[in-house]
């Protein structure tokens, strides 16, 4: 028997309407268990991302999931690293991610969630054949010592920490034909800027700047300054040939300069299969 499971493939998971500090299902989602899914296309099972937090515009729009985990059992980290989980094991992630959330919707909720500067959102999500489940929790790392949101929730999240982990170990990385490359001006601050405070000797300049390779093209700059592309075939190869990799995701963007002299930080990252 062929126990291969293809990213549209038989899964078994359950899950029912929720709500925990931002919980919701799709709409027309049944609470009755159902016994397969088939998630759409490339639509990942499950996910578990940061949003918000301190961070600057462009780590911002770079920042990948922490992880991906697809109906064929194809695991990503940090859009870095990759790995399989083998039927059992996807079964069973799909099991107990819906028995905690499920778990989580019965407990009572706290009625209000502490101020934390700078504190990320966790957002969890779980596909299921009658609908998908999201949560967000903020600052939910930050809280655990003080047991503020329910156990389930913290169950669900260290499910997928231990997958994380165990992808990371694999260093196998995670390679694609699309990249997303994200620019920001080299004097704003903060990650992919440079820090305030630093000397004006130390701010980089149109002179010091590598030239913005021409294969490149990016799009004008927003309101804030960014700018951000989802490139493929050829522009996407000069991107990761050209373009320094953040790997490490710490901002260490180094700087390039535009042909109207205008200075920038500058790096990528591969898209995942479903972005």
């Amino acid at each position: 028997m062929n126990l291969r499971l293809t990213r549209r493939g038989l899964l078994a998971g359950v899950l029912a309407a929720t709500t925990v500090s931002a919980c919701s299902s799709a709409p027309g989602a049944a609470p009755a268990p159902t016994i397969s899914f088939d998630p759409p296309g490339d639509a990942p099972l499950a996910v578990w991302e940061l949003t918000g937090g301190l961070s600057a515009p462009g780590t911002a729009a770079l920042r990948p999931p922490r992880l991906v985990v697809y109906g064929d059992g194809e695991a990503i980290a940090d859009a870095t690293y990759r790995s399989r989980l083998d039927p059992d094991q996807l079964r069973g992630l799909a099991t107990t991610l819906a028995d905690d959330l499920r778990a989580n919707a019965a407990e009572k909720k706290p009625t209000g969630t502490p101020s934390i500067l700078d504190a990320p959102v966790t957002k969890l999500t779980v596909w299921s054949a009658s609908g998908t489940l999201t949560c967000s929790a903020e600052g939910l790392d930050e809280l655990k010592p003080d047991h503020w949101y329910p156990a389930a929730l913290y169950d669900a999240r260290d499910r997928l920490a231990t997958v994380h982990k165990a992808v990371s170990a694999t260093a196998q990385p995670y390679l694609a034909t699309r990249v997303r490359v994200v620019a920001v001006p080299a004097l704003e601050g903060t990650a992919g800027g440079v820090a305030v405070g630093t000397p004006v000797a130390a701010l980089p300049s149109a002179s010091s700047a590598a030239a913005w390779p021409l294969g490149i093209a990016l799009p004008s700059p927003d309101n804030e300054g960014l700018r951000r592309a989802d490139l493929d075939g050829d522009a996407a190869r000069a991107a990761v040939r050209m373009l320094t990799r953040d790997l490490d995701q710490r901002g260490a963007w180094p700087t390039y300069r535009l042909q109207d002299g205008t200075v920038l930080r500058a790096s990528w990252r591969y898209l995942l299969p479903n972005e």
